[in-house]
């Protein structure tokens, strides 16, 4: 019965999806990468057959005068192989037979070595002011989202065509990328808007590989992709920490699979492959994006660096925990946000939604976490825009009344002590002042700071320059190297059931 309301949910979901991805437009452009968004919305339409069906149809079939080396079939950027690769497999009875033909001669004449081995001639450009364009057959780019939608159209068009040398390289590479994955995870780990293009990717090679060993490579990729989605998809966004933190769409993607929100109001171009896929997340996935389980419980992760396959990077490089409260998460990595990586996000309940708590500095930070207590520390003050709420300035701390959440932060000279409360550990908002302000201790010396919550665990920071940090927990010297446990997640994930 549960398993029917699932499927019933997803389907109301699917035809939101479909109602975006068809509304009438046009579908875009061919050039370049363009196809990345063009082709999505053409194989649309041919899927559910509406009026502009032959008109995609011609579309998705026009010479691309650009892929000169394979007869007019643009096969180069990543993010046009993996639409190609879901144009030919799945909608390959509606496509004309003499270009189904050349599609299969320009795959077939592509795999009959590595493309990325071979040089093309000319080289070609991702779009017309692109710096990254590469001199090989096929894309070269190595983020985690481009090398998943090379490696697996690849490897599709290899074995479609027989060219055994090919796909046996592409095989081991998936092998590693996988076990790899599985092992310490990806360099592009939770991105909001890139791990939905990585996992459309693995939706191709699920649904279209005939290799029994790598049907199960994707499988297995795809549940754990699909159990971090889950982990940061709540209630229709995407919280943090995370890498490569460009913009939101990953949420949009899940949202498909988790709902939990309002639909949104713009399309995801990758809704096209898991709205034609067979592939379905676990009931035990299911169960985490629904938070179905007993809550608080925090969850400790490390995440590699972001070219790990290097000589001495394989191994951790981000160490994030993350708490999941019944109206909140808190989140926060010990080196803290830089670069192309969000390392403090506070999500409370806001409507059917989220509001957010942001924090906004240049300079280098440590931050301390223990369940619901975080320790920011720099070396100047950031700036804080809270979520919106009553505010409550009256002490030397601000207490923050938001819908359904309670926040006490505790300025430093260069710095903030944060805790978290909420009705079901703290009582009303009231309470919750009450309590922190008799039992909340905060000491500095030098530069350590310990801070003792309103529920008496103690939490202590002190940097350490371009090191982790030296954290206690309850006066216990805190040990990264034990750092991942997803323990306790993973036991209260078996046998729970979805609401």
């Amino acid at each position: 019965m549960m398993e029917c309301i699932v499927c019933l949910l997803f389907h109301i979901r699917a035809n939101w999806a479909w109602h975006l991805l068809t509304a009438p437009d046009t579908f875009g452009s061919i050039a370049y990468e363009y196809e990345k968004n063009s082709y999505p919305r053409a194989l649309a339409d041919v899927w559910v057959g509406n009026a502009q069906t032959e008109e995609a149809l011609a579309f998705l079939q026009q010479p691309d005068p650009e892929a000169v080396e394979t007869f007019e079939i643009d096969l180069y950027s990543s993010f046009v192989l993996k639409g190609q690769i879901r144009k030919y497999f799945a909608f390959g009875a509606q496509l004309d037979a003499d270009y189904r033909d050349r599609m299969y001669r320009a795959m077939d004449w592509l795999t009959r070595t590595d493309p990325l081995t071979q040089t093309a001639n000319p080289p070609r450009k991702f779009w017309s002011n692109s710096q990254d364009d590469c001199t090989t057959l096929v894309d070269c780019r190595n983020t985690d989202n481009l090398r998943a939608m090379r490696e697996t159209s690849v490897y599709l068009m290899a074995e479609e065509t027989g060219n055994e040398a090919t796909r046996q390289i592409y095989k081991a590479h998936l092998q590693r990328y996988v076990s790899t994955l599985l092992d310490i995870g990806m360099g592009e780990w939770d991105s909001p808007i890139y791990h939905g293009h990585t996992t459309a990717a693995y939706l191709n090679l699920y649904d279209f590989a005939a290799d029994p060993v790598v049907k199960a490579l994707a499988a297995d990729a795809l549940d754990w992709l699909f159990f971090t989605a889950a982990l940061k998809y709540w209630r229709g966004s995407w919280t943090f920490p995370a890498k490569r933190v460009d913009s939101d769409s990953a949420a949009h993607f899940f949202w498909l699979y988790f709902g939990q929100a309002l639909p949104p109001e713009t399309l995801e171009n990758d809704w096209l492959y898991a709205l034609t896929s067979d592939y379905r997340p676990p009931a035990a996935v299911l169960r985490l994006a629904h938070r179905a389980f007993a809550q608080p419980l925090e969850v400790r992760r490390t995440h590699p660096h972001y070219e790990n396959w290097k000589p001495g990077l394989y191994g951790p490089a981000f160490y994030e925990t993350l708490y999941l409260g019944r109206t909140y998460q808190l989140g926060s990595l010990a080196r803290g946000t830089d670069g192309d990586w969000q390392g403090l996000g506070l999500a409370v309940a806001a409507g059917s939604g989220i509001d957010k708590l942001h924090v906004s500095t240049a300079d280098p930070h440590t931050i301390a976490q223990y369940e619901n207590l975080l320790i920011w520390q720099g070396s100047t003050s950031p700036e804080l825009t809270l979520p919106a709420g009553h505010v409550d300035t009256g002490s030397a701390m601000t207490f923050v009344e938001t819908e359904q959440t309670w926040l006490a932060i505790h300025p430093l000279a260069t710095g903030f002590v944060l805790e978290v409360g909420e009705r079901a550990t703290h009582g009303d908002f009231a309470d919750f002042q009450r309590q922190v302000l008799a039992r909340s201790r905060l000491t500095v010396t030098d530069d350590r700071v310990e801070y003792q919550g309103s529920q008496g665990k103690t939490l202590a920071l002190q940097p350490r320059g371009g090191d982790l940090p030296q954290v206690w927990r309850d006066g216990q010297l805190y040990d990264w190297a034990a750092h991942t446990d997803m323990t306790d997640l993973l036991s209260v994930l078996e046998g729970t059931v979805l609401p």
